[in-house]
C-alpha cells in the first residue's frame, strides 16, 4: 500500500443501503486500511457506532476501516441534524469527501443540509460525489447542477458514471486515437453502421419498486449507453486532460439529434408484472432500443443503433463497428460470399477488442471464411482488473475528473432521451418480449428498416468468440 494515499474522511449519506454495502464500501477496503481514510457512515437508520463498524468491516473486509468508522444517525430533512457531522477538516486539515449514496430525490435536501451547517464551502479540498440518476429529465438535471454549482466550485463536484471508470472504457481512447491504423477509416467513408449492445442476463431482482420509477431509458441509456457512444464518435480531443476529453463528448452529444420517438422501441419481459414492488398495471420498460441520428460531417448518413434491457440472452456490453464491404471477386466463375468486417470493443465479459476478417479456409479450393483476431484486455497486466468504483474513488482521493461525465453532457443526454420517455409515459402497455431473448420482436424491425441489416452480438457471431 502506497503511503502517498491522499488522507481523507469520507461522509457516506446512506451508508448502511444496498450501494454502499455492495460498491462503495468494498472499494474502500480495496485502497488499503493504513489509517489515512476514515469512514462517516450518516443515514435514517438506528444504528449504533459498533453495529457500523461490523457493517464496514463485513462490506469492505478491512477491520482497520473498521475501526475507525463513525455512525450518525440524521434525518435528511431536518437541517440541525448535520450539526453532528464531524468537521474533521477544519480540525485536522483533512478533507471531507461527502458521497450520496442515497436514492436521487434525497440529494436536494442534503445540500441544503450541508450548506445551513456551514459544511459545503467552496476551494478548500471538500469534495461532493452524487451519484446516477442525476435528474429525471432535463429540467431537473439542470436544476440539480444548479444547486452543486451554488455550494461548490465545479473542481469539487464529482458526478459519477462508473461505466466511464472500466479500464475497458478508458482503452477506447487509446484504441482509437493511438492507433494509425483505425483512425483514417472511422467515419462515414469506412464504416456502415454501429450498434451498442448493453445487455443484462439477470431480471431486475431486488430493485424492483426502485427500478420501476426508472425504466431502462433512464437506468442507462441517459448515462452509460450515450457516455459510450460520445467515446466511439467523437472528435479527437486536443489533449488526453480531463476537461478537453469532457468537451470533446459535450460537442459530440450536441450533434446527436434528440430520440425520434418513431424510431425506438420499448419491451417489458414476461413476468416482471410479478415481481414484489411493481405496479401491477406497469408500463415501465425494461428494454430500449432506439436508432441514433448524428448530424455531423464525421456520421452524417451512418445508421447508429443502440440497445438495452434485463433479462435478456447474454451478460454483453460491446460496440460493434462494421466496416463497409470489400468488392466481391471472382474465383472460377463464382462469385464469392463476402465477410463483413467487424470490429468489437467488448466492455463484459471477456474484455478487449475483436476484429473479425475474412481469411482463406485451408485446403485446395478459394473459399472464404470468419476469422478472428483478438485483444484481451487482462493479458495486459499480471494483476486483475480493479473494479471500477475502486478507480472512481482513486480519481476523488486525488481530485482529477478524467472518469467523470461534466454538467453540459448530462444536460445534454437528459435533452436526447427526454422526448422518447415523454411519448412512452403517454402510451399504453409496451410490447412483451421472453426472458432469455435479445429482446421484442419490434427492435429487429427497426434494425432492418434502417439500414442497420439485423442486430449483431458478437458472442453469436463467427470469428469473433
Amino acid at each position: 500500500m502506497s503511503t502517498n494515499r491522499p488522507a481523507a474522511d469520507i461522509v457516506i449519506f446512506g451508508a448502511s443501503g444496498d450501494l454502499a454495502r455492495r460498491k462503495v464500501l468494498p472499494a474502500l477496503g480495496a485502497l488499503g486500511g493504513d489509517g489515512r481514510l476514515r469512514v462517516l457512515g450518516a443515514g435514517r437508520s438506528d444504528l449504533s457506532r459498533e453495529a457500523f463498524q461490523d457493517l464496514v468491516a463485513e462490506a469492505s473486509g478491512s477491520s482497520e476501516l473498521a475501526g475507525q468508522a463513525e455512525w450518525v444517525r440524521l434525518d435528511y430533512g431536518r437541517a440541525d441534524g448535520y450539526q453532528a457531522l464531524p468537521s474533521s477538516a477544519d480540525r485536522a486539515g483533512r478533507p471531507v469527501i461527502y458521497y450520496l449514496a442515497t436514492p436521487p430525490a434525497a440529494f436536494s435536501s442534503i445540500l441544503e443540509g450541508l450548506t445551513q451547517a456551514g459544511l459545503s464551502k467552496r476551494g478548500n479540498g471538500h469534495r461532493i460525489v452524487v451519484e446516477k440518476p442525476l435528474g429525471q429529465d432535463a429540467a431537473s438535471a439542470r436544476q440539480l447542477n444548479h444547486q452543486l454549482r451554488e455550494l461548490f466550485d465545479e473542481s469539487q463536484i464529482f458526478r459519477i458514471d462508473h461505466y466511464l471508470a472500466k479500464d475497458t472504457v478508458q482503452n477506447v481512447l487509446a484504441f482509437r486515437f493511438s492507433n494509425s491504423l483505425f483512425e483514417p477509416v472511422w467515419n462515414r467513408t469506412m464504416i456502415e453502421s454501429i450498434q451498442i449492445t448493453a445487455a443484462e442476463q439477470i431480471d431486475i431482482g431486488e430493485r424492483a419498486s426502485s427500478y420501476d420509477q426508472v425504466g431502462a431509458m433512464r437506468d442507462m441509456v441517459q448515462n452509460h449507453v450515450l457516455q459510450l457512444l460520445a467515446l466511439v464518435t467523437m472528435e479527437p480531443p486536443t489533449t488526453f486532460d480531463p476537461a478537453d476529453i469532457r468537451n470533446a463528448k459535450a460537442e459530440l452529444l450536441r450533434a446527436v439529434q434528440p430520440l425520434d420517438p418513431a424510431n425506438a422501441v420499448r419491451g417489458q419481459y414476461e413476468g416482471y408484472l410479478d415481481a414484489a414492488g411493481v405496479a401491477t398495471d406497469s408500463r415501465r420498460e425494461t428494454y430500449a432500443a432506439a436508432r441514433v441520428v448524428i448530424e455531423n460531417w464525421r456520421w452524417e448518413g451512418v445508421p447508429i443503433f443502440f440497445r438495452t434491457g434485463k433479462a435478456l440472452r447474454r451478460q454483453l456490453t460491446e460496440v460493434v463497428v462494421r466496416l463497409r464491404d470489400a468488392p466481391h471477386l471472382r474465383v472460377g466463375g463464382k462469385r464469392q460470399r463476402g465477410i463483413t468486417t467487424l470490429v468489437v470493443i467488448r466492455f463484459q465479459p471477456d474484455e478487449g477488442i475483436l476484429l473479425r476478417i475474412g481469411a482463406k479456409r485451408p485446403g485446395t479450393p478459394f473459399e472464404m471464411v470468419p476469422a478472428g483476431l483478438k485483444l484481451e484486455y487482462k493479458r495486459l497486466t499480471r494483476r486483475e482488473l480493479p473494479d471500477a468504483y475502486v478507480n472512481v474513488l482513486k480519481e476523488i482521493l486525488a481530485g482529477g475528473h478524467t472518469v467523470f461525465p461534466g454538467a453540459r453532457e448530462i444536460e445534454r443526454s437528459w435533452e436526447i432521451v427526454d422526448p422518447v420517455i415523454q411519448a412512452w409515459e403517454a402510451q399504453g402497455h409496451p410490447e412483451t418480449y421472453r426472458p432469455g431473448s435479445w429482446g421484442p420482436g419490434l427492435a429487429a424491425d427497426l434494425v432492418a428498416a434502417h439500414g442497420g441489416g439485423r442486430w449483431i452480438a458478437s458472442t453469436d457471431e463467427p470469428g469473433t468468440t
